[in-house]
């Protein structure tokens, strides 16, 4: 058993959900004692899963690793396409995990709250969740935490980008491309998607 992640502390992760179909998802994971707190915003197919589903796997992805956050942000939202392929996840007591996380927190879902948030974007819901940590595997030692990699930042602001309009479009894009960098894979990705 490797180290968990720092208590308190949030992480850029891969959550895995179920439902009709095997759903991955970049989203920020916080561990507070043997629990793992997450976010999930309306429209989102992780959003609707959680929300009926009683388990999730959160996958510790190392910055060596990281360009699996493209596919987990960007694939397959909103719809039934899959983010990653059967070759790509392995079963942990009947539940499926990326095979390249450094570490993995497989969780039962305790509690479940939702509530109305309002951004520039706009006003929609945010569930959040609380699991239960029931089984640890591997280490967060090289996980990424969030605020730490400004391409990921810069994959993240993409994403706001996607769904926003107007002027907060053109900001969210402004951003991305502040902090993407042309020498990282994920930086790489973002600059390309964001050419006219």
């Amino acid at each position: 058993m490797g180290r968990l992640p720092e208590n308190g502390v949030a992480y850029e992760t891969i959550v895995i959900t179920e439902n009709r179909h095997t759903n991955a998802t970049a989203l920020s994971a916080t561990r507070k004692g043997e629990h793992i707190l997450l976010r999930s915003f309306k429209g989102s197919n992780t959003f609707e899963n959680l929300r009926k589903t009683e388990k999730f796997s959160v996958n510790y992805i190392s910055s060596e690793n990281k360009e699996a956050f493209i596919k987990a942000a960007v694939k397959g939202w909103g719809d039934e396409e899959r983010e990653f392929s059967d070759e790509e996840i392995s079963k942990r007591y009947g539940f499926p995990v990326l095979k390249i996380a450094s570490g993995v927190a497989i969780c039962t879902v305790e509690d479940r709250e939702l509530e109305r948030v309002e951004d520039e974007i706009g006003e929609t819901e945010v569930l959040k969740v609380r699991g239960r940590i029931v089984l640890w595997e591997g280490g967060a030692e090289n996980a990424i935490k969030v605020g730490e990699d400004r391409n990921i930042m810069a994959l993240v602001a993409y994403t706001r980008y996607l769904i926003s309009e107007g002027e907060v479009r053109g900001k969210y894009r402004k951003r991305a491309m502040e902090l993407a960098d042309d020498r990282d894979v994920v930086g790489k990705w973002v600059i390309r998607n964001l050419q006219p």
